[in-house]
């Protein structure tokens, strides 16, 4: 263990105090202070720093405590056990206490103000003393700007609970929250006067400007993440910006998990403690997605990887079932890979390649949408009023119509599954309402291959029921 020695002041050219690198401590640096012998060593972790009483208790409250309290007078050193940042946050501490410019910077303002904490090192000792430094810094340089609050956020990670206890956590949040609000405003205030039309959203890397900042959050744990949604949410942030840096965090933490190939799940472990750690994110995820809706600003490729996710990771129920009421209120917007969730991967090998079940209820999520606006929303849009939900040409029969597509491809896709019975078969065929249908060759083609599939894997093939879950009427 290195002891810090004490050497002779020596000034740069620049007339500021320089510090020449200690050959005889690994990480710490040789303080030229002055030729008096040291009277204190302090001990940080593994870390000692041989230094004087007078300049740390004319700056430090706790060494102060400290040494009054030993019962022997000539006390000699001193342990600080518990100290936020260790021997780093000491060591600029102490340069404080000895009057050396310490810079103070997004890097390590937190670091600095959790050491001025513990430390004591308030004004009640010394007049601008290392608290109110650092609290001069927050507020003129960090609070102001939404990155540098999220850089010194994600710093507190490793200062807690002190940096809880000194409200700096809460502090950043609000900070943050607050300043991408105004940014919104100022944003859509100026679209209003220069009569700037919304653009679309193409993809993450060509959004508003305002949206790097929400990658940015990508660095923070899953805690302080969810606070930071929380208060963006609360203090009116848009759903749209809301998604997008749900997205981004979600493909950052859940690599690896962001399910694409079914074949690839079956079969397939995640660690323990990695399934662990990736069911609370996506659950977190999960719960923190804007409010359900047909005209949802959650794009239905990443419900769907994160329904797919939810089941790698073994997602609590109630977290699956949210995402798949969310994916049927927007079943009309999906491709035929978005419906193509596997199968739990902890399945033997007879099982089904893909979760039949979960696509049954999605569907009937979606058909079902009708009975779930009455009940939510008496008063409906006229324009959803003037068609009933059969006629041919009201928005929602066109809905319906793209639907029966797409689970007519489904159907098509699962029948090469030889594992998948006639019963579960029979039930997404059946699925659909006779209107849904403008015709049935879809359908006469993945029967076709499922019954063909069913002859090769089974004697009993010719007496499958399914003979009877299609309709030959309109064939083209």
């Amino acid at each position: 263990m290195g002891v810090v020695t004490v050497a002779e002041l020596k000034p740069s050219i620049s007339g500021k105090r320089s510090f020449r690198p200690s050959s005889s401590a690994r990480h710490i640096t040789e303080w030229p202070i002055s030729d008096v012998s040291s009277d204190l060593t302090i001990e940080v972790g593994s870390a000692s720093f041989a230094l004087h009483k007078f300049p740390l208790v004319s700056r430090s409250g706790r060494i102060r405590k400290l040494l009054l309290d030993a019962k022997d007078t000539k006390i000699s050193r001193l342990n600080l056990t518990g100290l936020p940042g260790g021997s780093d946050a000491f060591e600029l501490a102490a340069k404080f206490c000895y009057g050396v410019n310490v810079e103070i910077t997004i890097s390590n303002v937190a670091l600095l103000r959790c050491a001025a904490k513990f430390m004591e090192m308030t004004e009640d000792i010394s007049e601008k003393n290392l608290e109110t430094r650092t609290e001069v810094f927050l507020k003129d340089i960090v609070f102001p700007h939404i990155s540098n609050s999220i850089s010194v956020l994600h710093r507190c990670e490793t200062l807690l609970p002190v940096s809880e206890e000194v409200n700096l956590v809460s502090r950043l949040i609000n900070a943050i929250a607050s300043n991408a609000c105004k940014e919104q405003l100022t944003s859509g205030l100026s679209k209003l006067e220069y009569n700037f039309p919304p653009k679309p959203v193409q993809c993450l890397d060509s959004e508003t400007p305002s949206d790097w900042w929400g990658k940015s959050l990508a660095v923070l744990n899953l805690d302080f993440f969810q606070r930071v949604l929380s208060a963006v949410k609360t203090k009116g942030l848009k759903q749209d910006i809301i998604s997008r840096i749900l997205i981004n965090y979600a493909q950052n933490s859940l690599q690896g998990i962001f399910i694409k190939d079914p074949q690839l799940v079956k079969g397939s472990y995640l660690d323990l403690d990695l399934q662990k750690r990736q069911r609370i994110i996506v659950e977190t995820i999960a719960s923190l997605l804007p409010t359900q809706s047909r005209k949802s600003t959650v794009p239905m490729a990443f419900l769907s990887s994160l329904l797919k996710s939810a089941i790698a990771a073994s997602a609590s129920t109630s977290c699956r079932s949210d995402l798949e009421r969310r994916i049927g209120l927007q079943l009309d917007q999906a491709i035929l890979e978005d419906i193509l969730i596997p199968a739990n991967p902890h399945g033997n090998n007879h099982s089904p390649l893909y979760d039949i079940d979960s696509i049954l209820r999605i569907f009937s999520f979606f058909l079902n949408l009708d009975e779930d606006d009455e009940e939510d929303n008496p008063l409906r849009d006229e324009s959803e009023m003037v068609y009933d939900f059969d006629s041919p040409g009201s928005p929602k029969h066109s809905s319906i119509v793209k639907v029966s597509k797409l689970l007519d491809n489904y159907l098509a896709e699962v029948a090469l599954d030889s594992n998948l019975t006639a019963s579960k078969y029979i039930a997404l065929a059946e699925l659909l309402p006779d209107h849904a249908r403008l015709v049935y060759d879809g359908l006469y083609r993945a029967v076709d291959i499922f019954l063909k599939v069913s002859y090769l894997t089974s004697s009993t093939c010719s007496h499958s029921p399914v003979h009877y879950c299609y309709h030959i009427r309109s064939l083209t």
